[in-house]
């Protein structure tokens, strides 16, 4: 999928651990893609999403630094952007916050790990 600028996909990383956050990028530029972020908090994504450009999708880690990440995912509802989830957790344990079909990906990320859930993300668009 490209973005609706014609190029590869804008995506939104919120991961507030610097080296999971600098190998999410990393995997996503090397496929092609531009990164939005890192950003590493609830209030400091939120306020992106407001103040920026939408993002095609997002990648977001479940708990920043002890916070939920459910109101990014609501507020990435609200405006309409797909997103993963990147965790630890056990898939079953995220329905509650995030639904029941949210793409995840679980860490350690791997470029295979990351791709997949992208992949995954625009199947459920089409």
């Amino acid at each position: 999928m490209e973005s609706n600028t014609g190029g590869k996909l804008r995506v939104l990383v919120v991961e507030d651990e610097y080296l999971v956050a600098a190998e999410i990028a990393s995997i996503l530029e090397d496929a092609g893609h531009s990164v939005l972020g890192p950003v590493g908090s609830v209030n400091t994504a939120t306020a992106l999403l407001r103040d920026e450009a939408k993002p095609d999708i997002a990648i977001i880690d479940v708990n920043l630094r002890g916070q939920s990440a459910a109101p990014i995912a609501e507020c990435m509802s609200e405006l309409g952007v797909p997103f993963c989830v990147c965790t630890g957790y056990r898939s079953s344990d995220l329905r509650a916050s995030f639904g029941d079909d949210v793409a995840t990906v679980q860490k350690p990320v791997t470029p295979a790990g990351i791709l997949h859930a992208i992949d995954q993300i625009i199947r459920n668009m089409t």
